[in-house]
């Protein structure tokens, strides 16, 4: 099991969450909540999140392997599923979830949370299979993984979503994160 190190990009400054991502050498810098990890609260998010996905958090890698048309864009939430599950992964107030990897049939990747005790999946982007027989085929293929960028670095636009999601986080940029605003 390779245990994610996303938790190295988030601190805590003056009582206040922060997560932070290096960008040259400078970083950028979203201090925001995070929330009680309950049935309640994690479907709450879950929702905010989803409610938030918008065309410019879909990775360009993605956008160039399927291009406009390609039959992949007519399922819902297809090619939001890595600022879904780490969003979800970084707001949630606890250390029992974990991102999971899979690959469907034509060796697509997908990503997902469970939670390390009650194995439970939180899936923001399930709609994206056109059958419940393919989902369950990608969720056999999964395996713990971290985010892929530098040091699992978070993507700026994971802040950006986060912040979508919570309007009254703040975000700069400054040469020091553990400075104010």
């Amino acid at each position: 099991m390779t245990k994610s190190q996303h938790g190295t990009w988030m601190t805590v400054v003056d009582g206040k969450q922060r997560i932070f991502r290096q960008n040259g050498g400078r970083y950028d810098i979203l201090e925001f909540q995070r929330y009680p990890y309950t049935v309640t609260q994690t479907d709450k998010v879950s929702n905010l999140i989803r409610s938030n996905l918008t065309d410019d958090l879909i990775s360009e890698e993605i956008k160039e392997k399927y291009p406009e048309g390609h039959p992949r864009w007519k399922y819902p939430f297809f090619g939001y599923c890595v600022p879904a599950t780490f969003v979800l992964l970084y707001l949630m107030d606890t250390g029992t979830l974990e991102p999971m990897r899979g690959q469907d049939a034509s060796g697509e990747g997908h990503w997902w949370l469970r939670d390390i005790l009650t194995r439970e999946k939180y899936d923001l982007t399930l709609d994206q299979f056109p059958t419940y027989g393919e989902l369950e085929d990608v969720y056999t293929t999964g395996k713990p993984r971290g985010y892929y960028g530098f040091g699992e670095m978070p993507a700026s636009r994971f802040l950006s979503l986060m912040q979508k999601v919570q309007p009254d986080s703040i975000r700069w940029t400054t040469d020091d994160y553990s400075g104010t605003a």
